[in-house]
């Protein structure tokens, strides 16, 4: 099951406000693969919540600044 965060920010390539999104984190399934293997999930799940690859346009798919104050 994929998680996705979503946000109001702005599109780098259209130039405009939109929704942007970024892949999550599923912390249930990593919590349980943890536990199951006594710690050893433990840096790949660290590894998961760094968000790599960051926030994505919906309408265009480019690079976006998330999170608009």
């Amino acid at each position: 099951m994929a998680v996705f965060e979503e946000a109001s920010g702005t599109c780098s390539f259209c130039n405009r406000p939109v929704l942007v999104r970024r892949q999550g984190t599923n912390h249930v399934l990593h919590l349980l693969l943890t536990l199951l293997v006594c710690g050893l999930w433990l840096p790949v799940w660290i590894l998961a919540s760094l968000k790599i690859g960051g926030w994505k346009c919906t309408v265009c798919g480019n690079p976006a600044k998330g999170r608009l104050t």
